[in-house]
């Protein structure tokens, strides 16, 4: 008779000591390498975003100047624009996003857009134009949804130089030199600088603040280019 011998193990199969700690090493440094790769790619995304939002900001000032039928019933539009620049050494124009006091058909709140010159303006580029005029308007620096825009028109550098001054004033723009009867170029060409501004919120009281190139010296535009207001 054959007698069968059965060994078993008392071994079980598992990982070392140093296997463990090696599996989370190659843990821990795949983890820090995607943190590593998350600001980058996070900061794109943010940069991409304000690109997004400037174009859409210089798309509708453009689209303002050019185009609305707003600005200047008497005059022209033209006339009106270098006025406006002409007798204060700038013309501001403020687009911003509002609420409106409405909800949709969902409960949602109704945002619009707000474009307009400032309200110091209106002698040269009519009432119509100026942000949040007419009456019939319920917009409201107080209602901004979000970020201000003003964007500052001075006489830009590439600006025939019979026209403006030779070089910048204290202000960092320069000066436009001769009346609109003297101007005979057929277009006008402009430096728009744009600066973002915190809303002063629902309880604001007053007028909103006022230009001041002193001030708009020292500081830095979110964006800055030149364009031209044709005759």
């Amino acid at each position: 008779m054959r007698t069968r011998f059965i060994v078993s193990s008392s071994r079980r199969a598992g990982f070392s000591l140093i296997e463990v700690a090696l599996a989370i090493g190659i843990f821990l440094v795949t983890v820090l390498a995607l943190v590593g790769l998350l600001g980058p790619t996070l900061q794109s995304v943010d940069e991409v975003e304000k690109t997004d939002e400037v174009s859409s900001i210089v798309n509708t000032l453009n689209a303002f100047l050019q185009s609305s039928p707003d600005i200047a019933l008497v005059s022209s539009k033209f006339d009106s624009i270098y006025n406006a620049v002409a007798d204060g050494g700038e013309a501001t124009v403020y687009i911003y996003r509002w609420y409106e006091d409405s909800v949709d058909d969902q409960g949602s709140p109704i945002i619009k857009l707000e474009v307009g010159f400032a309200s110091g303006e209106s002698g040269s580029v009519g009432a119509n134009s100026i942000v949040n005029v007419p009456a019939s308007n319920p917009a409201d620096f107080s209602k901004a949804a979000g970020t201000i825009y003003r964007a500052v028109l001075t006489p830009s550098s590439v600006l025939n130089s019979i026209y403006r001054s030779a070089s910048r004033n204290a202000n960092e723009v320069y000066d436009l030199e001769g009346d609109l009867a003297t101007y005979l170029e057929g277009s006008f060409a402009v430096e728009v600088r744009i600066f973002a501004e915190d809303p002063p919120g629902p309880s604001a009281s007053g007028a909103y603040p006022a230009t001041d190139l002193a001030a708009l010296k020292d500081l830095e535009p979110i964006f800055t280019y030149n364009t031209a207001v044709v005759r």
